[in-house]
């Protein structure tokens, strides 16, 4: 396996994430054969290195590093796997790179599939959200090909992302680095969230607090961005839905089953988020937990 100036680059998945990175993959120059079941998705990516496929195997047909980029597992697996339609029987891919939070079993899975048929995995899960993607200021958790990485890292990877970490040559252990970091992100966000309750109660301004927050030691992630601008905005907009939220905890409790560690902290965030998904729904934005929080508080 080599890769080259030559080298053609595949996308699979033009979803909310996908689309503006696969925009961003196009800076590198290198020929980028695309698919989506939504074909409409395909509009917006008229260049003259872009070339639009029917199906998954098309694109293994016609490139040599394939990114994915899926809403679920079993699509996810239905892409790399499927008898008619799937990667698995493409003609000239050499490697594939799983952008998604699928979870180490998974990632495993899908790795020993490939490698059967001489085709190399990477297992690359992105963090950054939506505007990340679009503004490229992801950040790339890595495990699996190293030879893959390491092209990626000189070509692609700098035109989607500002951050690159190779975390070691297993397939899964990328997952299991990428659900560490969202569910400290739910736990943060819930804590704090609930914090402002008390205050709120108290008489205190949430935006006031958030800024003493942010000037103090509770600072985080969460009270520097999420809160302010999707939350206490209004604009409910983080741009991830309760179904991916209940996802990365299905996934995360399945680790926690696998090392068998502590959780009692996460278990009680995943408690709080799933009664904002059942007053809420599963296509409601995660940041709806604030309300949740707030009912729960007796705030109106």
């Amino acid at each position: 396996m080599s890769f080259s100036n030559e080298t053609t680059l595949g996308f699979i998945g033009l979803g909310s994430m996908g689309l503006p990175m696969a925009e961003n993959v196009i800076k590198s120059e290198l020929k980028t054969y695309i698919f989506d079941i939504d074909t409409s998705r395909f509009n917006t990516l008229g260049h003259e290195h872009v070339h639009k496929c029917s199906s998954p195997r098309t694109v293994g047909d016609k490139a040599d590093i394939i990114f994915t980029c899926l809403p679920s597992l079993e699509t996810a697996r239905s892409v790399v796997l499927d008898t008619k339609t799937g990667i698995l029987g493409s003609s000239k891919v050499q490697s594939v790179v799983s952008l998604g939070t699928t979870g180490s079993a998974y990632a495993t899975e899908i790795s020993d599939q490939l490698q059967n048929n001489n085709i190399s995995f990477l297992d690359s899960p992105i963090s950054g959200g939506p505007a990340g993607a679009k503004a490229a200021t992801l950040a790339m958790i890595c495990s699996g090909d190293k030879l893959t990485y390491e092209f990626l890292c000189d070509r692609v990877f700098p035109k989607m992302s500002v951050k690159q970490f190779y975390v070691g040559d297993k397939p899964g252990m990328a997952q299991t680095m990428k659900l560490v970091n969202n569910i400290n992100l739910f736990m943060q966000l819930a804590g704090t969230l609930e914090s402002l309750t008390l205050g709120e109660k108290a008489g205190l301004d949430p935006a006031q607090m958030i800024d003493i927050i942010n000037a103090s030691t509770g600072s985080s992630r969460s009270s520097q961005v999420f809160i302010p601008d999707n939350i206490l905005s209004g604009a409910f907009n983080f741009g991830a839905s309760n179904t991916i939220l209940k996802k990365d905890f299905d996934l995360w409790a399945e680790e926690i089953d696998v090392y068998e560690t502590c959780a009692e902290v996460g278990k009680a965030a995943q408690s709080v988020f799933l009664k904002a998904v059942e007053e809420h729904g599963a296509d409601a934005d995660l940041t709806m937990i604030y309300n949740t929080l707030r009912r729960l508080a007796s705030l109106k």
